[in-house]
């Protein structure tokens, strides 16, 4: 059991060739895991959210509502991701609104967001969470840092996840560093893409599938 513990990453099967485990399927484990709450956070979509309203219902668990966005630069290179979740239902509504928008401006199944086009106003009663790449340079982590404290301010967190890879111990001093030279505070996050450890077979294959390898 982990006491106190919310889950604010956690991705379904409705992210295509993603996520390996349906949203139910993901609700009733986070609550067997004892966790407080389950954010699904869908990449730029809401689809999932029914099914995990119904399951997290039935089980007591709470539910937060939410998406994942990857964010470009000017010449449409990926910069980071960004979490955002909804407070309250004027919140709920501003996310689907800024979904809605990226979706009706691209090709079916596709988005492109960049950030010159990300309007914090916009998305009032919205939280905001940078997930940040572990390959940028210390610079580019402060730009990122800058700007989502000047779009977010006093709503907004820097993502944790460390996934028990080489180099996590360091990963985590680069963003102690970050929060304190921008004054974001840092928050844990999984990136969960399954919820049984049986499910990795068809998510090897589902990434192979995606990456076209």
């Amino acid at each position: 059991m982990i006491p106190d513990y919310a889950e604010l990453h956690c991705l379904s099967n409705y992210s295509f060739l993603r996520g390996a485990s349906n949203p139910s399927e993901l609700v009733l484990r986070a609550h067997q895991q004892g966790y407080a709450a389950l954010a699904l956070t869908d990449e730029c979509s809401l689809a999932g959210i029914v099914r995990a309203h119904v399951a997290a219902k039935a089980c007591g668990l709470k539910l937060l509502i939410g998406s994942e966005f990857c964010v470009l630069d000017e010449q449409d290179q990926p910069l980071f991701k960004l979490l955002l979740l909804a407070r309250n239902l004027n919140g709920y509504g501003n996310l689907c609104q800024f979904i809605t928008d990226l979706r009706r401006l691209s090709g079916k199944g596709k988005y492109k967001l960049n950030r010159a086009r990300i309007d914090a106003a916009a998305l009032q009663d919205c939280l905001a969470i940078l997930l940040l790449p572990r390959a940028a340079a210390d610079a580019e982590l402060l730009a990122a840092g800058d700007w989502l404290s000047r779009q977010f301010g006093g709503r907004c967190w820097i993502g944790v996840e460390l996934l028990r890879q080489l180099g996590d111990a360091l990963w985590l001093q680069r963003l102690r560093a970050l929060s304190t030279a921008t004054a974001l505070p840092l928050v844990a996050s999984g990136d969960v893409h399954m919820h049984l450890r049986s499910r990795q077979a068809l998510q090897d294959v589902m990434t192979a599938t995606r990456l076209n390898k």
